[in-house]
């Protein structure tokens, strides 16, 4: 059934540096996807014959760069602070200049410099919001400024570069499956950011379909929990302005590399009666719901 929900361990790491919840947020289908369009971009720059030569070493240092954010990423989500190595800190910082190397080649292909310019530019919005957030947090609480931005130009331009008639343009290709293999670290960063933001906010969490009993849940998440750990269920329901909450064990994960998600099986343990009964209530609803659409179109 379609529901909102939040799900975060019950417990952080413990002796931290920084707030880190204690989900994985590199799980091993996200990590093969990951370097799955690193290959296909790299793939793509070969294809490319004009300055070849310069090209190629550009898309390394923007791929190298983009990995370091999402090295950062990974730190952070494990409890270790940036800040705490000077030399690492002062390489996240100049790494806020953006691409070093894409100004080599803007006056002899200013197209190809305007394509990588606008993925800096959705880059280093991320980056600084990572900065920020590091600067502001502490081992009992990750700082976060509500939600990440959206709605970049790139997002535009490769909305257009996805279109049949760029299929076989390896430039076009290449900047395709360059924004791609960021977006990838972006969202894990996203996924960071919001379950540090969202739980206060139980009317923003997505509405996303799950397998819903009064007893537990199976749900498809990009991150990871350990099998047999304590997690925080929370449920919401708009059209009673409800949120309820369960403590949960996970009882079984499987790994979905179509979808790159883990598919994560959650038992809710000693469960309060009244929500319990809610929660049972809802189910029967859409069971309805779901008879009266198929009676409707059979």
């Amino acid at each position: 059934m379609p529901i909102r929900y939040f799900i975060v361990p019950s417990s952080p790491i413990k002796d931290r540096e920084i707030y880190a919840t204690g989900a994985d947020y590199f799980p091993t289908p996200l990590v093969n996807m990951i370097e799955t369009r690193r290959f296909d971009t790299l793939r793509s720059v070969e294809k490319i014959k004009e300055q070849s030569t310069l090209v190629t070493q550009i898309f390394n240092d923007v791929i190298e760069d983009i990995e370091f954010f999402g090295e950062c990423a990974k730190n952070i989500s494990q409890g270790i602070n940036p800040k705490n190595d000077m030399g690492y800190w002062l390489k996240v910082n100049d790494k806020l200049k953006g691409f070093h190397s894409i100004h080599g080649i803007q006056a002899s292909s200013p197209k190809t410099f305007q394509y990588l310019s606008l993925i800096e530019e959705k880059y280093l919005s991320y980056l600084q919001r990572m900065v920020n957030s590091i600067n502001s947090s502490t081992p009992e609480h990750f700082s976060v400024e509500g939600h990440l931005p959206i709605g970049f130009k790139q997002d535009e331009m490769m909305t257009v570069f996805q279109q049949e008639k760029f299929a076989k343009i390896p430039l076009i290709q290449a900047m395709l499956h360059l924004s791609e293999f960021l977006e990838a670290y972006l969202n894990v960063y996203r996924q960071i950011n919001d379950d540090n933001y969202l739980k206060q906010f139980p009317q923003e969490w997505p509405l996303r379909v799950a397998n819903v009993s009064s007893s537990g849940l199976a749900v498809h998440l990009p991150k990871k929990f350990d099998l047999y750990s304590r997690v925080d269920v929370f449920l919401y329901f708009e059209h009673d302005d409800r949120a309820i909450n369960f403590d949960g064990s996970v009882v079984d994960l499987r790994e979905d590399n179509e979808n790159h998600t883990q598919r994560i099986a959650i038992n809710f343990e000693f469960p309060n009666g009244k929500d319990q009964d809610y929660l049972q209530q809802e189910i029967q609803k859409q069971e309805v719901k779901e008879c009266m659409k198929f009676a409707l179109y059979s």
